[in-house]
């Protein structure tokens, strides 16, 4: 009995050492502020929304007043005028919030592959972004796909199978480095829009319909980090994985912040 207690009171710690502290904690802060985000872009709306109720009940009190000292007719009636914001204000919030359910299942669909820092997960312009490490996907200024890179998307396409009725765009990447010679290659635009192409094929053999998908190449052009350093640049190398937002999820989000742009973009 003492010894079935040790083994299941161990299993915790020979579970959280299959991953990095540093990948465990990345991926366990980046799903913290993730729904913090969520959380703060409902708190605004709804402080929104108390405080334009607030406004209307003092408006409606004061020409009261105003009627009651004067003995003139109140001001024409702003109730449908107030109606139209308090709705507009309704649809921004269920907006908000399908948005927020929509990020949470995201991630909860890749919660295993965040938490092993194989992939990052952010919200950048509007759209849920998917994100991985070139280096895990392929050698320097190459396109094919290591067995690492397939495994990974093999994964990730498993996942996406499962998301009905949604668009994805697949764009390259590089840092600001020049690509140097490369017979294949003339510029990290051919390289990015290449590897692009790769990953989409890729995707699309392992089950993701086709009319799902779509290719871009950014080359250095779109950095999530400076390029001044080593570091910078290889958080710059990466594929994105976006999903493409409906009309109706382009309404802007109060207080769900995008991920900064960096600095520069390379092989």
């Amino acid at each position: 009995m003492r010894r079935s207690a040790i083994l299941l009171a161990a299993a915790p710690l020979l579970l959280a050492a299959c991953v990095s502290k540093g990948k465990y904690d990345d991926a366990l802060k980046s799903a913290t502020d993730a729904s913090k985000s969520a959380d703060a872009a409902r708190a605004a709306l709804d402080a929104k929304q108390k405080k334009c109720d607030a406004d209307a009940a003092q408006l409606a009190q004061a020409q009261g007043a105003l009627a009651a000292c004067t003995g003139k007719a109140p001001p024409p009636d702003r109730s449908s005028e107030l109606s139209a914001q308090l709705e507009e204000l309704r649809k921004q919030k269920a907006a908000a919030e399908a948005r927020a359910a929509l990020f949470n299942d995201f991630v909860a669909k890749f919660r295993k592959m965040i938490d092993a820092g194989k992939v990052h997960i952010s919200v950048r312009r509007g759209r849920i972004v998917l994100s991985l490490h070139n280096d895990v996907l392929f050698d320097e200024g190459k396109t094919a796909l290591k067995p690492e890179g397939k495994k990974a998307l093999g994964e990730i396409a498993q996942t996406l199978r499962t998301v009905s009725a949604r668009s994805f765009q697949v764009a390259g990447h590089t840092d600001s480095l020049p690509i140097g010679k490369n017979k294949d290659f003339a510029s990290n635009w051919e390289l990015s829009t290449a590897r692009a192409v790769v990953v989409v094929q890729y995707l699309a053999s392992q089950g993701v319909s086709g009319r799902s998908l779509s290719a871009a190449g950014y080359a250095e052009f779109d950095p999530v980090a400076s390029n001044a350093d080593a570091t910078g640049r290889s958080k710059n190398r990466r594929i994105d994985i976006s999903l493409v937002p409906n009309i109706e999820e382009l309404i802007s989000l109060p207080g769900m912040k995008d991920e900064a742009s960096g600095g520069g973009g390379g092989n």
